[in-house]
């Protein structure tokens, strides 16, 4: 496998290799360099390779073509059957590889719908403008390199029919959702009043990773949040705008009894038992972006999997299971009263949301979907 980050953990990669190892494999990740890594580790009877140099995001870069030369030799050393790319920075170095050695099975494990994922436009300046250039390089590319796949691997329905349309695939990707491993939850319902010395009786929302809340889009939500004397609201993250937030809710005093922030824990089995101590999870995605409404929302499953009702902007995929579960409510980014009807909604018939909450986590599993990573395997290794 080939992977675009230094492997500290990566969910999906490890519940890959696990069941790729339990039917009978020999997995090898190569991953991204780390200096505060060891280059060679052995982790649940899979090898960690820490070889590939900076520089794999860099398509415009003049260094770039030597890049992917060093390491297709460097994968080229080694014996294998399959090549199995995490994204698309991982499928660039596997085309080559595929040129190189035609026997290879090379699978494109696409975890984005890279076309309708402007990242660029997080940019300012000179930034965004380099950013365009490098989004639509990627795209090129993309739509060279995906025809070297003997498969194609992706994570909702909407994203394979995308991927099959746009660059014109015999055959549709196989759909495997990132789901979490099965476990036993483990939940301390007080946990976040006592932490932050709430009223037993307030209801926490909570928001869980990466926030794409614009600031007057977070002004809302904080609006909404005065509304209503009986919630509070944590943030659980590690990323720059966590803490950039969490300063600005430090400068304003009506905020700080409302609006509390938790570290980010390291492992996925960690995370879900800390959200099913609150009581609603906030979903807010980039509704403009067509890679969100139509991506699989890992905080979704996760919010579901700890039993949490869930007040979201839409995706294709989250409506799908509310439409089946009758576990979550939605509002639109384009209509200021809509977030605060979608939380009393909520509110209003909580129980029922909440069983609805805890009827779609029980299905959510990765067990429930790995039959597909194996079938895939079976039939390209037959």
């Amino acid at each position: 496998m080939l992977l675009d980050n230094s492997f500290q953990s990566d969910a999906r990669v490890e519940k890959e290799a696990k069941t790729l190892i339990s039917h009978g494999a020999h997995v090898t990740v190569f991953c991204i360099k780390d200096d505060d890594l060891p280059a060679h580790e052995q982790r649940d009877g899979y090898g960690i390779v820490r070889c590939i140099e900076h520089g794999y995001n860099a398509p415009l870069r003049k260094s770039y073509k030597d890049f992917v030369a060093t390491t297709v030799k460097k994968i080229l050393e080694e014996s294998f059957d399959v090549l199995h790319c995490h994204d698309f920075y991982m499928l660039s170095i596997g085309a080559e590889v595929k040129k190189k050695r035609p026997s290879v099975i090379l699978i494109y494990d696409a975890h984005e719908y890279l076309a309708g994922w402007p990242f660029y436009k997080t940019s300012e300046g000179l930034n965004k403008w380099k950013g365009k250039l490098v989004w639509n390089k990627l795209i090129r590319k993309e739509k060279a390199e995906i025809l070297h796949a003997d498969a194609v691997l992706t994570i909702t329905d909407s994203i394979s029919d995308r991927l099959k349309s746009k660059y014109n695939l015999k055959k549709k990707p196989s759909v495997l959702g990132n789901y979490p491993s099965k476990f036993e939850l483990k939940k301390n319902d007080r946990y976040f009043q006592d932490k932050y010395k709430l009223k037993k009786e307030t209801k926490i929302i909570i928001h869980s990773g990466t926030i794409y809340h614009a600031d007057d889009q977070l002004a809302l939500l904080f609006d909404v949040l005065k509304q209503h004397d009986d919630l509070g609201l944590i943030f659980v993250g590690n990323r720059p705008r966590f803490y950039e937030i969490e300063a600005m809710v430090q400068l304003d005093e009506s905020l700080q009894q409302k609006v509390f922030f938790h570290p980010y824990p390291d492992r996925q089995e960690e995370v879900i038992n800390l959200l099913a101590s609150a009581d609603i999870g906030l979903l807010h995605i980039i509704d403009k972006w067509e890679a969100h409404t139509i991506g699989f929302s890992n905080r979704f499953v996760e919010y579901s999997v700890a039993e949490l009702p869930v007040v979201a902007t839409p995706q294709n995929f989250t409506r799908e299971i509310n439409n089946e579960y009758h576990c979550a409510t939605f509002y639109s980014t384009q209509d200021n009263t809509s977030l605060n009807q979608a939380i009393e909604r909520l509110l209003n018939d909580y129980d029922a949301f909440k069983q609805g909450a805890m009827k779609a986590g029980k299905n959510m599993h990765w067990d429930s979907v790995s039959q597909t990573l194996v079938n895939l395997y079976a039939a390209l290794t037959a």
